[in-house]
């Protein structure tokens, strides 16, 4: 491509000036273009330092506005997190933060981690002889004969045989002196039943050496006592002089558990056929990890001239909080059912069967305002719902026409209650939703509250505490079923301890070992 060149043109003037002045500015221009290039190389260098400076407070630009965007962000969660602090603190301040998940599955009460093989029967290899036959000397024992006169089944005469089957019988004397006796029972046969007939001794038991006494000072020190195994086991060698170990003293909680069975389901069923039945659950544990025990009881009832009938308790052994531990308690009741509140109650018996605790009401609405003044709404609601129930239990010569009418008049204007408040909405909520069995309770129980579930529960928790817990899913069904029976026994003032839980567990025996039936007589 053809190039153009700007030309000039000097004035009219002689060839050697114009070459003259032509070379002067050639020469003037050589002279400044050294400066020039150093001039322009020097502002170069500081051109590129000044490019890296502009690159550095970039990228520390760049670098503050990324530290920016995260600190905000940061900034941000924090907000979050203290948020979700100061809604933590205040449901611990109102003691709602009562949550806990089960760990196992329905029915099932064994660890589902514990993988080891099934230990043989017998003694183990390595372990200690606690062989006591051993140790024994025999020739001290009392010796018995036994025999039936009649056979208990049927009341056939039985003769005399010269046939026997020996047995070792240790039990507990109430004079503290220990009893130790072989017995003998003649294998005697009855013509009518055409079985064999053997008598026991009256304080013997099934597959043990120890006697009925033994085991109903167990189960009392355990369950009244509140002492753990060790400390029965040192009571028993130290008071009575029975040496027994720790394994022995639960070997017979888990006898005496098969032969209280039975009486453990009357007692269940005894409740279901009742008019109110008082519902709660406590946290157990077994080996450290979350279990849950149920509480099934009635209130005494009076009877005509001044007579009390003595209310029953029943703890159920579970692995959590589901509505389908109590389906199964519940069964095919009719009864109406006390409760805290628990949802899990009403979806088994239906709202026309489910009362709830006043008490627990009361105490949601106290912690709920325990920040607020006085004047609050919340507050005046609250103080409310205290004046509505202290003026019911104020007045039992009302009729329950007249106590239903004054509780629905009053909860209906309470409900219709209309606030943004977020507390004042809690507490409507839960009155709203309750109301009916808020109503009921009033109507069908003395103090319209399930204090009695709380404290049958007492003993039950203080044991908890001292024991930890159990040490098996088993251990802690043994634990419900000889617990409910011994507290229900305690509960009836009309009977003695001793002689109500023995009859429990001879006809427990007699049930399971029909040999147990024939009345022992003692021969000379």
């Amino acid at each position: 491509m053809p190039v153009f060149v700007k030309s000039f043109h000097l004035p009219n003037v002689p060839y050697e000036e114009k070459l003259a002045h032509c070379l002067r500015i050639i020469e003037s221009y050589r002279k400044e273009i050294v400066p020039l290039r150093r001039e322009v190389h020097i502002h170069k260098l500081q051109s590129a330092r000044w490019e890296d400076l502009m690159k550095h407070w970039r990228e520390k630009y760049e670098k503050s506005e990324e530290v920016n965007r995260k600190l905000k962000e940061e900034k941000r969660q924090l907000e979050i997190d203290n948020e979700k602090l100061k809604q933590e603190i205040e449901k611990l301040t109102k003691t709602n933060n009562r949550y806990q998940i089960a760990v196992f599955d329905h029915g099932n009460f064994k660890n589902p981690t514990d993988k080891k093989e099934k230990k043989q029967k017998g003694g183990q290899f390595g372990h200690a002889n606690t062989n006591k036959d051993s140790e024994r000397d025999y020739s001290t024992f009392t010796r018995t004969r036994l025999f039936a006169k009649q056979c208990g089944g049927c009341g056939q005469s039985l003769p005399r045989v010269s046939g026997i089957k020996e047995k070792t019988l240790i039990d507990i004397q109430i004079n503290t002196q220990l009893i130790q006796i072989l017995t003998a029972s003649e294998r005697q046969w009855c013509g009518n039943c055409k079985k064999e007939v053997r008598a026991a001794h009256p304080q013997s038991l099934p597959f043990t050496e120890y006697g009925i006494n033994t085991f109903m000072t167990v189960m009392y020190l355990r369950f009244k006592g509140k002492q753990p195994v060790r400390s029965i086991a040192a009571t028993l060698t130290s008071l009575f002089g029975l040496v027994i170990g720790k394994s022995g003293v639960l070997t017979m909680l888990f006898q005496a558990r098969e032969y209280l069975q039975d009486r453990y389901e009357e007692l269940k069923q005894a409740i279901r056929n009742s008019e109110i039945m008082y519902n709660d659950e406590t946290g157990w544990l077994v080996r450290g990890k979350g279990a849950f025990m149920w509480i099934m009881a009635t209130e005494d009832k009076k009877l005509a001239y001044g007579n009390i009938q003595a209310g029953m308790t029943v703890y159920v052994a579970a692995e959590s909080k589901g509505k389908g531990i109590f389906e199964e308690m519940y069964a095919n009741s009719s009864a109406t059912s006390m409760h805290d509140g628990n949802p899990s109650y009403e979806s088994i018996t239906g709202r026309e069967k489910s009362a709830y605790c006043w008490s627990h009401v009361l105490r949601f609405a106290f912690e709920e305002t325990v920040k607020l003044p006085p004047k609050h709404l919340a507050c005046r609601i609250r103080d409310r719902l205290v004046d509505l129930y202290q003026s019911i239990r104020a007045h039992p010569e009302w009729t329950k026409e007249q106590k239903e009418s004054v509780l629905r008049l009053e909860l209906d204007s309470i409900i219709t209650i209309k606030s943004k408040d977020e507390t004042v909405n809690n507490i409507l909520h839960r009155v709203r939703t309750q109301k009916e069995g808020l109503i009921l309770a009033l109507l069908i129980t003395p103090d319209g509250t399930n204090n009695l579930g709380e404290r049958e529960f007492r003993e039950l928790v203080n044991s908890r505490h001292m024991s930890y817990g159990s040490d098996t899913y088993k251990g802690m069904e043994v634990t419900a079923i000889l617990f409910s029976i011994v507290k229900t026994i305690a509960r009836d003032k009309t009977k003695l301890f001793i002689p109500t839980l023995k009859s429990y567990l001879q006809k427990g025996v007699q049930k399971e070992y029909p040999q147990y039936k024939h009345t022992p007589v003692i021969a000379t």
